[in-house]
C-alpha cells in the first residue's frame, strides 16, 4: 500500500472492501444510518461484525486475552444497491502490527522514518538523559543526605519544643510554690535566667540545623535543575508534535469538507483534542469509505478479548461510539448523510407523574422511566420542568438528588433552599436511606454482600463511570439477592454512598457483581427499559423532624 510523503494512507479498494457472504436483499437496508452514541446495532451490521468476527484471530498475532481491542464495521454501499463493508479496529496492534484487509490510520504516526518517529526519537533521548540523572550516585546521596537532615531537623524542632513546655510548667509549679519573700526573689530570678538560656541554645541549635539543611537542599536543588530543564524541554517538543499530529489529522465528511482536529475540538469544554483523538475505529472507517467513494450505510463496534483494567468492556459486545474522543469527529464526518435523531433529546409527551407524599416543604414523585430529573443541557423536558408546568401555584421546587434517565422511582423535592439546603445535609452526612430493586442479566452466586469500588467519570466517554483507585471517589453499595429467574437475578440494593451511576458500575464491572442490570445501554445490553428502580427513600422531615418513609413498588 503506498503511502504520501506526509504519510497519509492513499486507500486501496480492492484490498479493503469486503464482501457480504449472502446476498442482501434492500428490503433489509435501514432507512437512517445510526445515531453512534446511543443505538442498538442492527441485524444488517451484525451480520457483518460476526463475518468480521471470524477473520480476527486468524488476521493477527495480536495476544487478545492480553490486551482487548475495539473492532468496528461499517456497511457500505459501493455501488448502485450493492453492499460490503470496511473493517477496522482502534488505536494500533501489538508490535505495531499491520493485518490486510483492516482500513489504516488517518494519520500513521507510527510510520518508519515518519516525522512523529524522528521526534519520538529526540523524546526517548530526553527521557534517557533525565534517568541518567537520576541513577547517578551524587544526586541519589544528595537527595538522601537532605532527606535525612529534613526528618532530624523536623523531629529536633518537634523534641525541643516538647521540652521546653515541660520545662516550663516545672517552673510554673515552683513559683506557686514559694512563700519565703526573699527566697521567692532569687528562685523568681534563678527560673527566670534558666528560661532565657533555654530559649537561647534552642534558637542557636535550630538556626544551625536550619543552615546545615538549607546547604544540603542547595546541592540537591542544583542537581535537580538539570532534570526541570530536560523536562521542560520535553513537554514542550511533546506538545509541538501532538499539536503538529492535530493539525495534520484532516478528516473528511459525506459532502466534500475538510477539517482537522484543532479546528473540530476547538469548541469543546477544554478547547483541546483529548489524547488518541482520530484512532478510534468509527472516524478511521469513515475516512476510507469518502476517500473510496462509497456511501455510509450503517456501522457497529465491538470489544475483543481481555477487559481494560479501569473501563467496562466485555468481550464480543457491541458498543457505541465513545463521545469524550469521538462526537466532534464524527459530527462533522457525518454531515451530508441522514442520521437518526438521538433518541435521548426525543420529547417524551403524556408522561404523568405520580406523587407519593406532599407538603408545604417537600414534594416526593414517582419518577416515570425515561425521563430526566432536572432539565439537561440539550433536554429540557423534565420531572422539575413538568411539575413547574403542571403545579403554577408552586413558586421554588429543587431536586434534592436525582435518579438516571433510565431509572425510576422515588424522587425527592423540596419547595425552598432552606428545605433543600437541610435535606442536602442529610445526603451528605449519609442520614438518608435508600433502597432500589434491579434484575440483573445473570445468575448472581452471592446471598449478600458489599461492594466497595472508587468511581470517576471517564472523560473519554462521559457519562460513563470507571474504576479508578487512584482519583475515584468513595462508592459503596450493599445488596441482597431475592431471586433467581431463570437466567436473571433480582436483587435489592442498599447505597450507602450516591456517586454518579453507582448502582449500575457496580453491577457491571468485573471486580463487583460482574453482571450488569437488565437493559444497561451503557454497561450492559440496551432494551425497552433498564430494570432499575427506586422503591424506598427514608428521610428527616425538613421542618418537624420527624421520620418520612416513602415507597413505589418496583414495576417489574
Amino acid at each position: 500500500m503506498q503511502k504520501t510523503s506526509l504519510y497519509l494512507y492513499i486507500v486501496d479498494k480492492k484490498e479493503l472492501l469486503q464482501l457480504f457472504n449472502d446476498p442482501i436483499p434492500k428490503s433489509s437496508w435501514p432507512d437512517l444510518f445510526p445515531y453512534p452514541f446511543y443505538h442498538k446495532a442492527d441485524g444488517l451490521a451484525l451480520k457483518a461484525a460476526e463475518q468480521v468476527k471470524l477473520l480476527i484471530e486468524g488476521k493477527t498475532q495480536h495476544n487478545f486475552d492480553k490486551q482487548g481491542k475495539m473492532f468496528g464495521v461499517l456497511v457500505v454501499e459501493y455501488k448502485p444497491d450493492k453492499l460490503g463493508f470496511l473493517m477496522g479496529y482502534s488505536g494500533k496492534l501489538q508490535r505495531d502490527e499491520r493485518p490486510s484487509g483492516f482500513v489504516p490510520p488517518i494519520v500513521d504516526v507510527h510510520q518508519k522514518n515518519s516525522f512523529f518517529k524522528q521526534e519520538e526519537k529526540r523524546l526517548d533521548a530526553l527521557t534517557e538523559k533525565i534517568e541518567a540523572i537520576v541513577v547517578r550516585p551524587e544526586f541519589i546521596n544528595a537527595k538522601k543526605k537532605f532527606q535525612e537532615a529534613q526528618v532530624e531537623y523536623d523531629q529536633f524542632i518537634k523534641t525541643s519544643r516538647g521540652e521546653i513546655k515541660v520545662n516550663k510548667a516545672k517552673r510554673k509549679k515552683i513559683r506557686a510554690a514559694l512563700f519565703n519573700k526573699e527566697k521567692q526573689i532569687n528562685t523568681l530570678s534563678l527560673l527566670n535566667k534558666e528560661s532565657q538560656m533555654e530559649q537561647i541554645a534552642y534558637k542557636k541549635e535550630k538556626k544551625l540545623r536550619y543552615n546545615q539543611l538549607i546547604k544540603l537542599e542547595k546541592v540537591l536543588l542544583k542537581l535537580e535543575k538539570d532534570i526541570t530543564e530536560l523536562k521542560t524541554q520535553r513537554a514542550n517538543k511533546s506538545n509541538n508534535l501532538q499539536d503538529q499530529v492535530f493539525k495534520t489529522a484532516s478528516f473528511l465528511n459525506y459532502m466534500g469538507g475538510k477539517k482537522n482536529l484543532l479546528s473540530l475540538f476547538k469548541g469543546t469544554y477544554k478547547g483541546i483534542p483529548p489524547a488518541g483523538a482520530g484512532e478510534c475505529s468509527a472516524p478511521r472507517l469513515l475516512q476510507s469509505c469518502y476517500k473510496m467513494g462509497f456511501k455510509p450505510i450503517t456501522f457497529t463496534e465491538f470489544w475483543w478479548g481481555a477487559a481494560p483494567k479501569k473501563q467496562l468492556r466485555k468481550h464480543n459486545t457491541h458498543y457505541a461510539a465513545c463521545k469524550g474522543k469521538c462526537e466532534p469527529i464524527l459530527s462533522h464526518m457525518l454531515k451530508g448523510i441522514e442520521v437518526e435523531f438521538n433518541p435521548l433529546e426525543v420529547t417524551l409527551k403524556n408522561k404523568s407523574i405520580e406523587i407519593l407524599y406532599e407538603d408545604n416543604y417537600v414534594l416526593v414523585v414517582n419518577k416515570p422511566l425515561g425521563l430526566l430529573s432536572v432539565p439537561g443541557k440539550n433536554i429540557k423536558q423534565s420531572v422539575v420542568s413538568i411539575l413547574k408546568k403542571e403545579k403554577p401555584s408552586i413558586l421554588e421546587l429543587y431536586a434534592v438528588h436525582r435518579l438516571d434517565r433510565q431509572t425510576s422511582g422515588v424522587l425527592l423535592l423540596a419547595k425552598s433552599k432552606t428545605a433543600l439546603s437541610e435535606l442536602q445535609m442529610q445526603f451528605e452526612k449519609r442520614m438518608i436511606k435508600k433502597e432500589y430493586v434491579a434484575i440483573l442479566d445473570g445468575i448472581l452466586d452471592r446471598e449478600k454482600g458489599t461492594i466497595i469500588l472508587p468511581l470517576t467519570i471517564d472523560y473519554d466517554d462521559p457519562p460513563r463511570q470507571m474504576v479508578c483507585f487512584e482519583k475515584g471517589k468513595d462508592a459503596e453499595t450493599k445488596f441482597k439477592l431475592l431471586s433467581i429467574n431463570k437466567s436473571l437475578s433480582r436483587v435489592r440494593f442498599f447505597p450507602k454512598t450516591g456517586r454518579s451511576h453507582q448502582l449500575r458500575a457496580h453491577s457491571a464491572f468485573h471486580n463487583g457483581l460482574n453482571i450488569a442490570i437488565l437493559g444497561d445501554d451503557l454497561y450492559g445490553k440496551q432494551l425497552d427499559r433498564m430494570y432499575l428502580h427506586a422503591e424506598k427513600l427514608v428521610f428527616r422531615h425538613p421542618e418537624t423532624k420527624e421520620e418520612l418513609v416513602v415507597c413505589a413498588p418496583a414495576p417489574f
